[in-house]
């Protein structure tokens, strides 16, 4: 037997790419951080995997500490050897290469010999990846000599609505993958063997960066494989499989880039701001945008909760509920702006609440301007389904929308800096003085990562006034970022001919 035991993880890491599996067994200096909001992701899958344990009744678990394989090992060969039919962190060992599995729910098809691998995820889809997890746990459990009728899936059911007590065998669905599994057992062979050998290598392995980063998931060693990468580079200007073909003929920088390779569009646009140093302004196409607004202006930008489990009645998992929002106001082009704002302090559903002082603060004439507007609009749809007494009013909210990200997206306003970003965190900081930096939360999934551990429990009440200040301060700039913005484009109109600018 190999002695580099691999788990499923490990495994994964290696199929991704082999560098990143031999930086995590050999560089512990490198380990990333686990965030906050990683760790959310870890109790987030935690919670559901405790979820799923309640759809086996009587089922028994596998206790052993991580690092103990062999135990694990022995322990589920005790249960199975004493008859129970269901086995949650069933362990195996691979017999040759010394892979090893843990498998969610190892269950017995009853009166049988004959076992179905369960593997829990948090998800309400399977991704081309579950594939590659599920066919390593049955090359090990298989060559350790369990007979494997089906590898499953079990899925969160996004068409699920929560009424009372969650359901566990409700809020789950299956879905059997084992032909996807069977058709990767000799890939999945190949590599195994193959990863062990790279393990027992002294010096890391001579792997180019390239798409494989990013797919499927970000690489935790990025950060260190990619210190020679320029901040704009040729992965920022192409889609990433291109972009790795490029830099094999042209190298990593822009400014090597031969003109008759470039992208097209906005990408082109943006290159040519960046290599010449030049700010792109489009002031007729500003002008048009601009002639669309009526007062008053209504500056208005919303946070949301996406808990996998849902939390209230007539939610499904990972439906956004949105908590809170902040409006600012200005009557006439010179007249002073009002705030108004909506945070939810209560653990209940926040949402008839929410809609009710949105449409009170939002009148009934005048634009709504947000900061792409598929979001607010998508969440305003669900709440006119979920409250339809408030749809009327909230389709109007809708009617009056006007998106600032227009001007920036189409590049009718452009700063090098951006580096082909459009999003308001990119843009704010190259045209106004505005930043995030000093906010306890700067950004979204931060906003939803604290509040949801105030609605959850999590979150001791001693923290929860700070909480409601640093989510206003928070809510409230994303809003006054957007006025400073359309200053910024108003601005612009008045100053600047077409399209460079001095």
């Amino acid at each position: 037997m190999s002695a580099h035991k691999i788990s499923k993880s490990q495994y994964l890491k290696g199929l991704q790419c082999p560098k990143s599996l031999w930086l995590y067994r050999h560089r512990k200096d490198l380990a990333p951080e686990i965030t906050p909001d990683k760790q959310a992701l870890f109790d987030t899958g935690s919670a559901i995997g405790e979820l799923a344990k309640q759809c086996f009744a009587g089922g028994v678990e596998v206790t052993n500490d991580y690092w103990d394989i062999q135990g694990a090992v022995d322990a589920t060969k005790g249960y199975i050897k004493r008859g129970e039919d269901i086995i949650f962190e069933a362990t195996a060992l691979h017999p040759i290469d010394g892979g090893y599995s843990r498998i969610d729910i190892l269950k017995r098809v009853e009166a049988s010999h004959e076992w179905d691998l369960i593997e829990v995820k948090g998800s309400t889809s399977v991704k081309d990846y579950h594939y590659d997890d599920m066919a390593f746990q049955y090359h090990v459990f298989h060559a350790a000599g369990y007979k494997i009728r089906s590898c499953q899936m079990m899925l969160l059911d996004n068409t699920y609505i929560r009424i009372g007590e969650i359901d566990p065998k409700a809020i789950f669905k299956f879905e059997d993958i084992t032909p996807h599994v069977l058709a990767k057992q000799a890939e999945t062979e190949a590599v195994s063997g193959q990863l062990g050998y790279i393990l027992e290598r002294k010096e890391e392995p001579k792997v180019s960066i390239g798409a494989r980063c990013f797919a499927p998931l970000e690489c935790d060693y990025r950060p260190y494989c990619w210190a020679h990468v320029p901040d704009y580079s040729v992965y920022d200007v192409f889609q990433k499989p291109k972009a790795e073909e490029i830099a094999k003929l042209y190298g990593l920088s822009l400014e090597k880039l031969p003109r008759d390779v470039w992208p097209a569009g906005n990408k082109a646009l943006d290159l040519e701001s960046y290599l010449n140093g030049q700010e792109l302004v489009d002031a007729e196409s500003i002008r048009v945008f601009l002639s669309e607004l009526q007062y008053p202006l209504y500056f208005l930008d919303y946070e949301t909760l996406m808990p996998a489990i849902p939390l209230f009645d007539g939610a499904r998992p990972f439906q956004q509920i949105p908590f809170q929002y902040s409006v600012h106001i200005q009557q006439a082009p010179s007249s002073a702006l009002e705030h108004k704002e909506f945070l939810h302090q209560d653990q209940s559903d926040p949402r008839k609440a929410f809609v009710e002082k949105l449409v009170q603060d939002c009148g009934t004439q005048g634009t709504i301007i947000v900061y792409n507007q598929a979001f607010e609009i998508a969440r305003n749809n669900e709440l006119a389904a979920d409250f339809p007494e408030y749809a009327e009013s909230i389709r109007s909210i809708n009617d009056r929308v006007i998106d600032l990200l227009v001007p920036f997206r189409n590049r009718w306003l452009y700063h090098p800096n951006q580096k082909g970003s459009a999003s308001i965190k990119a843009v704010l900081p190259v045209f106004t003085d505005l930043s995030y930096d000093d906010l306890e939360i700067s950004h979204g999934g931060e906003a939803m990562r604290k509040y949801g551990a105030f609605m959850s429990g999590n979150l001791d009440a001693s923290f929860w006034d700070a909480l409601w200040e640093d989510l206003s301060a928070y809510c409230k700039q994303d809003t006054f970022a957007m006025v400073e913005l359309l200053n910024v484009l108003m601005l612009k109109t008045q100053t600047s001919s077409d399209y460079f600018a001095e």
